[in-house]
């Protein structure tokens, strides 16, 4: 069977795109705003909600004209102070900010969402964002069918959803990644699109550290397209010839790396008041801070790795087993598929190399792990922006494989009459499409609400990766799924108390309480020995090395049965005890 080629792109209706880019937002945002509610709050969500609030409110009272609000005691006081971790300063404030702002106006005033969910409805709406930037990335380049289904198998990413739905930076840096890289993409033949490539990569910059990267994608890309578009034209031979291709396609191209080069970093001090005086000082802090971060524990193939060198393979191998199995069966074929067009001159706007871009992209944003020192306690969420061109090669290997069938049965069926052989191939595609999203879709809805517990078919589902020894969690947010069961152990009315070794979930162990999640006579214990001494309920949040926590409980309270365990697919993730004897 000879290869397909594809059909000249139809015409699309003016207002089909833009219709389909706003379906898909609203689609994603509800979803996932849908979806987070019973996820539980992370550790590091507690810290940016309330910081949030603090920025948040900072700005308004600048805007408001209240007086002293510009000074730099007004900003230490919110943004900094003398050390790393002080006001958080240690990371970029944009999402925080909104973060606050949000909370301020859907809780605080409109009354609309509840706190943990309105402080989370920024990421949400980035997620969807993301989804949006990958259809039209995506549609533009491989036609709209590879467009939607590139925005859906995003939408349909286990782990990337959850994250999507915490008020974190993990979700909304993915998307200003991708949308950075696609806004330069478009500035190569458009000024608007390079200021917009500017702007986004400052926003990104504002947002996680991880932005600092993206020069090191778009750069060698930028060299490589504007020496080809120039070279043919330009006279001489060997790297002199290359040298004043390259210099004229600098001059081509001076407004993208003003845009990039100049504005980017502005828009980060403009969204950054900590950087408004010792700009310098400043930056070299949260650089430092990055540089020399802490390593917390994660397990990794049966290993607790708290300390490099780690494996050079953690970013592939959880990859690999987190990523829906039909998804990247799909990308592998459509890797294929481009690098074979590619050799062949059949890749759309070849002279602009979208696919070289989106596999830079994809290989910046997971590059750092392979060096065996850079943290890797977060698993995926440290690498996200690598995995939307995954999405889009595996909608390519979707289109491809369902033309590819369509023209086969088309050969075979020759007599077919014109109109049903023209529905042929959009059959073929909806049908494979369906086949490939409805897979990760089903993955991704069981995963949730503990997707950090997910692993997909090759690994074997959760137990498979449990068996594996890989991580089942982090950040103690699963203890979400043992509230209801605590509930039915809290004290009679007017008896006293009874107190809790929350462990991990420890730090939103009160917004749960002002939620309404747990009465308040099923106060914290405390910390460590002193907290499971004190208590008389106990939980452990399942982790390699958390397991002296089981330890502390069982020789405090004399038994080592819980009351109750929490599991994923016979996984168990939370386990619950009760000191004998004090029961009520």
């Amino acid at each position: 069977m000879t290869e397909p080629r594809d059909p000249p792109l139809p015409v699309v209706r003016w207002w089909l795109r833009p219709a389909l880019a706003f379906g898909l937002w609203l689609v994603a945002f509800t979803l996932v705003i849908v979806a987070q509610r019973e996820v539980g709050i992370a550790r590091d969500e507690t810290v940016y909600m309330g910081q949030g609030t603090r920025y948040a409110r900072w700005w308004l009272d600048l805007a408001g004209g209240t007086d002293g609000m510009a000074t730099e005691k007004s900003i230490t006081a919110h943004f900094g102070g003398r050390g790393l971790t002080d006001n958080n300063r240690e990371h970029p404030p944009l999402m925080k900010t909104l973060f606050g702002l949000s909370e301020i106006v859907l809780h605080d005033k409109l009354g609309v969402a509840s706190e943990v969910t309105a402080y989370r409805a920024p990421t949400a709406a980035m997620f969807a964002l993301l989804v949006v930037v990958v259809f039209l990335w995506a549609g533009e380049v491989w036609g709209t069918a590879a467009g939607v289904i590139a925005a859906l198998l995003t939408l349909c990413l286990p782990r990337a959803f959850f994250h999507g739905g915490l008020a974190c930076f993990d979700a909304p840096i993915a998307t200003l990644w991708t949308a950075t890289v696609w806004a330069y993409w478009r500035g190569l033949r458009s000024r608007g699109w390079a200021i917009a490539a500017g702007v986004l990569w400052g926003c990104a910059l504002a947002t996680k550290h991880n932005a600092l990267l993206v020069p090191f994608a778009v750069a060698p890309h930028f060299v490589w397209v504007v020496t080809r578009r120039h070279l043919a034209t330009t006279p001489g031979t060997g790297v002199a010839r290359v040298a004043r291709a390259l210099g004229r396609g600098f001059r081509d191209g001076w407004l993208l790396v003003v845009a990039m080069g100049v504005l980017g970093p502005l828009v980060l001090v403009a969204l950054w008041p900590w950087l408004w005086f010792d700009t310098a000082a400043h930056l070299r802090d949260w650089l430092r801070f990055h540089l020399d971060h802490v390593h917390y524990n994660f397990e990794y193939l049966g290993e607790n790795l708290n300390a490099p060198p780690f494996p050079w393979h953690v970013a592939l191998v959880t990859t690999v087993l987190t990523v829906p199995a039909a998804t990247l069966a799909a990308a592998v074929a459509g890797t294929g598929a481009w690098l074979r067009r590619a050799a062949a001159g059949l890749v759309p706007q070849q002279d602009s190399a979208p696919g070289l871009l989106l596999v830079l992209s994809a290989a910046v944003a997971m590059g750092p792990f392979f060096l065996g020192s850079t943290p890797i306690f977060g698993a995926e969420k440290h690498w996200a922006a690598a995995i939307p061109p995954l999405c889009v090669a595996a909608a390519v290997g979707v289109v491809w494989a369902a033309r590819g069938a369509a023209a086969a049965v088309a050969g075979r069926w020759s007599l077919l009459p014109e109109r049903w052989a023209r529905r042929i191939e959009p059959a073929a595609v909806v049908l494979c499409g369906l086949l490939v999203v409805g897979a990760a879709a089903i993955e991704t809805a069981h995963a949730q609400p503990r997707a950090l517990t997910h692993y997909n078919a090759i690994a074997g589902g959760a137990p498979g990766g449990a068996d594996l020894g890989m991580n089942r969690q982090f950040w103690g947010e699963s203890a979400r799924g043992v509230l209801s069961l605590l509930r039915t152990r809290a004290p009679r009315p007017g008896a006293p108390p009874r107190l809790v070794y929350s462990h991990d979930a420890s730090p939103a162990w009160g917004i749960y309480i002002r939620d309404r999640l747990l009465p308040g006579t099923l106060p914290d214990a405390g910390r460590e020995e002193l907290g499971v001494a004190r208590s008389q309920l106990a939980l452990v949040v399942h982790e390699l090395h958390f397991n002296r926590h089981d330890y502390m409980i069982w020789t405090a309270y004399g038994t080592v049965q819980p009351v109750f365990v929490l599991r994923v697919d016979g996984v168990p993730v939370v386990s619950g005890y009760e000191r004998p004897g004090s029961e009520q």
